[in-house]
């Protein structure tokens, strides 16, 4: 393993609740691993602690094998070989883009240089200055000299933020097809579940300090193990079931949800479900009938939050922006096996 993170533990002078609460992962050669959750959650603090730039209260801190962070030992962030990609980019202003490459890189080797400002699409651009650059271009300059220097990992902390949506979209598969060409080892943090969906192998996920899930992308939206990560990697409907006689499907107020991966559940025990809106579609001949109480048209798809009938439960459905439909219309739609999952914390 590249990185390797073992029962961190990290409390601010003046806070009574640690920033991170035994966290524990691994980062393999190659992956691009996303350290996701909302504001506050610790993610940060994990870069910052991986980088060198904070020490752990305790717990233990390997990159490439060595012991950077422990309690009897600590190698100084500039002797680690990461990479740093900031928020606001960080480029020295008065600083040509080969210059801000070159600094601190042992020995200015200028072939080097022109070799990865062409991975990142700069080629042309090495007597410019970063006032001349647009955001995207700058982005590409932060993260070519975090490259230049053959770090064992980038770390780059939320890159995207200060870009524009149209911008931010592509910036987010150019610098994920930029480290995929270069092998390099990547570590992301975000807030933006749909960025983190796209660009890693690995998914981190946390909230309050510790570690909620980890998994692929897939894993953790199909088969979410907590309410916490059902409701925040994009949007399910929680409803309290119990597991039926078969063990393959799941009997709640509004109907009887398929589900294969039961993971030792008995008959009879109650569970909590998590249900994708995806896992509904519209069909006359469907299970669950009921009212559409609201719709909010999105472009690609339109939510709409359905009241079943005799229940005082609303589902959340997505349907094909091609089918029109209006608030009080009767609708019937049929539960699919697809996004089904039994939260398992």
């Amino acid at each position: 393993m590249i990185i390797e993170l073992s029962d961190i533990i990290k409390t601010y002078p003046g806070n009574e609740v640690p920033a991170l609460k035994d966290v524990s992962f691994k980062v393999g050669a190659g992956q691009i691993v996303t350290l996701l959750g909302p504001s506050g959650c610790g993610k940060t603090t994990l870069l910052r602690l991986i980088a060198g730039l904070e020490r752990p209260d305790s717990g233990v801190i390997n990159i490439r094998g060595e012991e950077v962070a422990g309690k009897n030992s600590w190698i100084p962030p500039e002797k680690r070989g990461v990479g740093m990609v900031f928020q606001d980019y960080a480029l020295f202003p008065h600083l040509s883009v080969e210059d801000n490459l070159a600094f601190g890189l042992k020995g200015r080797d200028q072939a080097k240089i022109i070799e990865t400002l062409e991975l990142v699409g700069l080629a042309g651009y090495a007597t410019k200055n970063p006032a001349e650059l647009s955001g995207g271009q700058q982005q590409r300059v932060a993260l070519a000299r975090a490259l230049v220097r053959d770090p064992v990992v980038v770390l780059l902390d939320e890159p995207f933020s200060n870009l524009d949506m149209s911008l931010r979209e592509q910036m987010r598969r150019d610098v994920t097809r930029i480290i995929r060409e270069s092998e390099a080892t990547a570590i992301f943090v975000t807030h933006d579940q749909k960025e983190a969906l796209s660009i890693s192998d690995k998914i981190i996920l946390m909230n309050h300090g510790v570690v909620e899930q980890k998994g692929s992308p897939r894993e953790v939206y199909e088969l979410p193990e907590t309410t916490f990560v059902a409701s925040f990697v994009g949007q399910s409907n929680l409803l309290e079931g119990t597991i039926g006689s078969d063990v393959e499907s799941v009997i709640t107020d509004i109907g009887i949800f398929p589900y294969y991966h039961t993971h030792g559940k008995q008959p009879g025990e109650k569970v909590t479900l998590s249900v994708r809106p995806e896992s509904f579609e519209l069909d006359p001949k469907g299970s669950i009938q009921g009212v559409i109480e609201e719709i909010v048209y999105k472009g690609n798809t339109i939510d709409a939050v359905i009241n079943v009938n005799d229940t005082s439960h609303n589902i959340l459905i997505h349907i094909h922006p091609e089918i029109k439909l209006k608030v009080g219309d009767q609708v019937s739609v049929k539960v699919l096996p697809d996004f089904v999952a039994v939260i398992e914390k």
